[in-house]
């Protein structure tokens, strides 16, 4: 993963280690997913935004009520 490719703040950890599929990695290895990023250079601001900041920005922008329409 590279922040150039697409931005870290269009990066998130998604519901997928909820269990309810299966993925390469679960939980357990959250530690070692935050040491890789650590290791390539991302910041600690962008390490939040990555495991849980930006699905939470997402989120409630997504719950934001939309301005009436138009007449």
């Amino acid at each position: 993963m590279s922040a150039t490719s697409s931005g870290i703040q269009h990066v998130a950890l998604g519901s997928d280690y909820d269990g309810a599929t299966t993925v390469r990695f679960d939980t357990s290895k959250l530690a070692q997913v935050t040491q890789a990023l650590i290791d390539a250079g991302f910041s600690d601001a962008e390490i939040r935004a990555a495991m849980g900041g930006n699905a939470i920005r997402v989120l409630r922008a997504g719950t934001v009520p939309m301005a009436p329409a138009a007449r």
